[in-house]
């Protein structure tokens, strides 16, 4: 993909940075390898070398017809509570083409060290290979798988957070969504600047529809990757937006980034838990763009933005 000048948007020194390394590891042209390689190198940028201060682990997850493979990060030298870690089931962004176990270390490592938490990164399947529902139907059995298998990894089965920005936000809203009085519903729910429809009729999708880093152009190729059958566009675990019943979903952190197409996604779905009766936080990340997070350590608004995330899980966690 190509990214537009930031002309007609006042940023930072830090988010211009973005912009142009985001530039710099952009494809040379659109053979999927190529995008993925280059999204690859953009990650690795971003994310510091391990430093041993965690436990870090691959495992599957695994039933007779169903294998995910998932990164776990561990508090290092800390005794295990009573009833298991708290955790955070994160999906990772990438518009469902892009991004993997590597893709979001940057984050979910650090995460784990402020929080002294468990945090599982989740390898879905990946489109254009693998079509909707896949991706949805991975992060949701990884969320069951885990659940009913917590005490194998020293998780408090009850205490788990569902999280995820992007294209991963859309999936960890759409497994809520899904989990609504089925008895099994997540601890928390945590987004960062989730796409959480498929019709990008919203205020912002025109507002911000050449914003840099996501245009509106960006979001709609996305989709018709993952989901080219447009008779599948209303589906809840596509669009969990479209819900018409919010009651039974969990304790809710929305945070999105001022200069987003998708940022009135978030905000639509803030209303609808709060309409519903559901305690939920919304944050507007000022003067950011879509995929800012990579700049938590070194943006001011982008760190205001992560330390709103700690709190919230902090307190979801916090309730059992």
């Amino acid at each position: 993909m190509t990214y537009p000048a930031a002309t007609n948007y006042v940023l930072s020194e830090e988010m211009q940075s973005l912009v142009y390394w985001s530039t710099v590891y952009s494809a040379a042209d659109t053979d999927l390898d190529s995008v993925r390689a280059a999204y690859d190198a953009m990650c690795r940028h971003y994310t510091l070398p391990r430093d041993g201060k965690i436990e870090i682990t691959d495992h599957q997850l695994n039933s007779e017809n169903h294998r995910v493979d998932i990164r776990l990060y561990r508090p290092k030298n800390l005794a295990t509570p009573v009833h298991g870690w708290p955790c955070v089931l994160y999906f990772h962004g990438g518009g469902y083409v892009v991004g993997g176990l590597d893709s979001h270390e940057f984050l979910l490592s650090q995460i784990c060290q402020d929080l002294n938490i468990v945090v599982v990164s989740v390898d879905y399947r990946l489109a254009p290979e693998h079509h909707f529902p896949a991706a949805y139907e991975d992060c949701e059995f990884a969320y069951r798988t885990l659940k009913q298998q917590a005490a194998q990894y020293a998780i408090d089965a009850d205490n788990i957070v569902l999280a995820g920005d992007s294209a991963g936000g859309n999936l960890a809203a759409a497994v809520a969504v899904a989990l609504r009085h089925s008895g099994q519903q997540a601890q928390g729910l945590a987004l960062i600047y989730p796409v959480l429809t498929t019709q990008f009729d919203l205020p912002a999708y025109m507002q911000h529809a050449h914003a840099p880093l996501l245009t509106r152009a960006d979001c709609e190729y996305y989709l018709h990757e993952y989901a080219p059958d447009r008779a599948q566009w209303k589906d809840l675990r596509l669009a969990p937006l479209l819900a018409d019943d919010f009651s039974d979903m969990p304790e809710s952190f929305i945070g999105v980034a001022e200069f987003d197409p998708v940022a009135d996604d978030g905000r639509y779905f803030a209303a609808a838990l709060s309409q519903a009766g559901i305690s939920n936080h919304f944050y507007v990340a000022q003067g950011v763009l879509h995929g800012g997070l990579r700049l938590m350590r070194d943006c001011t608004e982008v760190q205001q933005l992560y330390q709103q995330l700690l709190s919230a899980i902090q307190h979801m966690i916090n309730k059992t």
